[in-house]
């Protein structure tokens, strides 16, 4: 089983999409933490096909975390959500190696695909630098 680590300090928005990506938990089951910092902690314990985080998060930002997994899990495919983005932000961040980008508000069926193409470039040898989904 695929697990999928969501990362949001907005715990109404952590049920919104843990409601909504229920109706797909026969291929990935959805973990959830408030801040880098627990993710971090996840990360190292458990085992994590792709990781969903906002940037801003008390504790532990989204940009650390995003350096704590380039040096530590650079095969796990990230996707940024972020309600702060901006052209440059998302051209800054693709090239820390991010798979995906979404600003907030966003199209649920848009995380939906995402996850589920990171999930599959993942079972690949995943290279982060050079895919098109």
């Amino acid at each position: 089983m695929k697990n999928v680590l969501i990362v949001d300090d907005e715990t109404t928005f952590q049920l919104t999409l843990c409601d909504g990506l229920k109706a797909y938990d026969k291929d990935f089951r959805v973990l959830t933490t408030e801040n880098g910092k627990k993710a971090k902690e996840a990360l190292d314990t458990l085992p994590v096909d792709l990781v969903v985080t906002d940037l801003k998060m008390a504790e532990m930002d989204g940009l650390e975390l995003l350096a704590y997994m380039r040096k530590n899990n650079p095969y796990i495919p990230v996707i940024v959500m972020t309600a702060f983005g901006n052209p440059e932000m998302e051209r800054w961040l693709r090239s820390l190696g991010i798979f995906a980008y979404l600003e907030k508000p966003f199209e649920f069926l848009d995380l939906k695909n995402m996850i589920f193409c990171g999930l599959a470039l993942k079972d690949k040898t995943f290279n982060h630098r050079n895919l098109q989904c």
